[in-house]
């Protein structure tokens, strides 16, 4: 039983990734066409990094002969409001992504299949970071108040940091 719900879950886990890196490539544009050129810089490295990980997990999965079944249907809401709207997405997408990891880290670890256990690990520590560059950036935004000209601000000064 536990197999088959790791199974399904690193599946999950390596869609996530996927739609992660579609997201965030979207957003990208999204910044572009508005001209927030850090913040777009900053999402399409993103989107790159998520396809990275899907990429890590995909051939884990060969590895422990699980064959990777990618879900080509993906589909999200493309209207987004502000910046500010973009990254309170960018985060609640990475902490749904965290919830993910920790819940098969947990089901490896009732298994007691650390080879599973161990290479989550690399995701828990590297969702850490990207959760608290996110945050960090959020709290940044709210002293920019929404702002036209300040956000732009926050755009050429704050996001250049992170690109």
């Amino acid at each position: 039983m536990f197999k088959n719900k790791i199974n399904k879950n690193l599946n999950n886990q390596l869609n996530l990734e996927n739609y992660s890196a579609n997201l965030y490539l979207q957003m990208s544009a999204w910044c572009n066409i508005k001209n927030f050129k850090n913040a777009s810089i900053f999402l399409k490295k993103n989107s790159i990094e998520e396809l990275k990980h899907m990429e890590k997990i995909f051939n884990f999965l060969c590895e422990i002969n699980i064959l990777p079944i990618i879900n080509l249907n993906i589909s999200f809401k493309i209207n987004f409001n502000s910046i500010n709207d973009i990254f309170k997405k960018a985060y609640i997408n990475e902490k749904k992504i965290t919830r993910n990891i920790n819940y098969i880290s947990n089901i490896a670890l009732k298994q007691k299949n650390f080879k599973i256990f161990h290479f989550l690990n690399w995701y828990i520590l590297k969702q850490n970071e990207e959760e608290k560059t996110l945050k960090t950036i959020l709290e940044n935004l709210k002293f920019f108040n929404n702002n036209k000209k300040n956000i732009f601000i926050f755009d050429n000064l704050f996001l250049s940091k992170y690109i």
